[in-house]
């Protein structure tokens, strides 16, 4: 207004702007060097997280760097992808336990797999939050396993999701004694880059798992070889016991002359023709075969009770029967033996699964004897035929 009338401003208040920015200058100098500590912290972590495919060894060397760089007093990993849990962190489950402290306390990894919680904890926290309030985090915190017992002190918290392509690894949980280290309105920019950046490293590693259960194929059939099954085997009884779900397991042994035609060895071709039978049997998705023994087949079907596992049995018995491998002018019988077997509350390890699976076989062998196996030319005719 005083210039507006032609007055010249008064020294005092030129002195008074100046100090406010200054005093606002200085603020940004002290930001911006502030950010610049956190980005160098931050590329450090980057080669922790992007040299090693094998999460489970990564996350404690991870949780202690972002702990001494960030100057916090405790940092936990809460994961929320199923996946990820039963890949690299099945013992957070056993006895129903959710937590796993890694070394003095000041960093933890828990688990928080089952809706509803899991849900409603996504949906609140969509983006990094500041909390000057311990009280306040543990009202959100409420359903996630304690922290109180051995972690420490939460004055202030960062609580970062991981998150990548819309989908959810779970939180990072930054946490200090000072109330004044992390305040309400604080940039939280570099803190969602550092999660997208574990999300990203997470994903990598899942990826790579998978890739290696799918690169291991049994070369005749193309299925999944006797390790690869038992890895599909061991993920799948966890998952089952962890959900309550149903899941069996069917053995499938074969018997059939091994010589057609010029005494050809006719095992991988038979092998092969039972592979793709079983694929027709159980499509992607509705269950994992592997081969198991020179003649024997595992498939592990997820969410299939004890009747789904013998009416499977019965069909796959049928269709293999029926099925016979023609062979230039030879046609090879094969009989199939199929043993059954379906999770119980009694079974703790996948190997009393399989075992079960095995006996229901060994009996069938036992009680049907072992008829020599039949070849027959083409077009020759049966004998109720002559």
């Amino acid at each position: 207004m005083n210039e507006a009338m032609g007055e010249e401003p008064r020294s005092g208040d030129i002195l008074e702007e100046n100090r406010l920015l200054r005093h606002e200058l200085e603020r940004l100098v002290r930001t911006a060097a502030a950010n610049e500590k956190i980005w160098r912290h931050m590329v450090e972590i980057e080669r922790v997280l992007f040299r090693t495919r094998e999460f489970d060894r990564l996350a404690s060397e991870l949780l202690k760097e972002i702990r001494a760089r960030f100057d916090v007093d405790g940092v936990a990993l809460i994961i929320t992808h199923p996946d990820v849990v039963d890949r690299f962190f099945p013992q957070l489950l056993n006895g129903g336990g959710c937590r796993s402290l890694l070394n003095d306390g000041g960093t933890c990894i828990l688990a928080l797999t089952g809706p509803p919680t899991r849900r409603e904890l996504l949906e609140k926290v969509a983006e990094p939050v500041l909390f000057q309030d311990g009280e306040a985090l543990r009202a959100l915190l409420a359903h996630v396993p304690s922290l109180s017992e051995g972690f420490c002190p939460i004055g202030s918290a960062a609580l970062v999701p991981l998150t990548i392509h819309d989908l959810s690894y779970g939180f990072l949980l930054l946490a200090c004694s000072d109330p004044d280290h992390y305040r309400p309105g604080d940039g939280t920019e570099l803190l969602a880059q550092m999660g997208v950046k574990i999300a990203l490293c997470m994903d990598n590693c899942l990826a790579y798992e998978r890739v290696k259960d799918l690169s291991d194929r049994d070369a005749p059939t193309g299925l999944l070889n006797f390790f690869q099954i038992h890895n599909v085997l061991e993920r799948e009884f966890r998952r089952a016991r962890r959900l309550g779900t149903a899941l069996s397991l069917l053995a499938v042994d074969l018997e059939f002359v091994d010589e057609g035609a010029e005494h050809e060895d006719m095992v991988d071709p038979v092998l092969r023709h039972v592979g793709e039978l079983l694929r027709k049997t159980f499509p992607d998705g509705d269950g994992f075969i592997g081969r198991y023994g020179s003649v024997e087949f595992l498939v592990v079907c997820p969410y299939a009770d004890e009747k789904e596992a013998h009416k499977l049995a019965v069909e796959l018995h049928e269709l293999i029967r029926r099925s016979p491998l023609r062979h230039r002018r030879t046609v090879i019988l094969i009989k199939p033996r199929i043993g059954t077997a379906t999770l119980t509350p009694a079974m703790h390890k996948p190997h009393e699964l399989l075992d079960a699976a095995h006996k229901a076989l060994c009996l069938l062998k036992t009680s049907q004897g072992f008829p020599r196996p039949l070849t027959e030319p083409v077009g020759q005719a049966s004998p109720q035929e002559r």
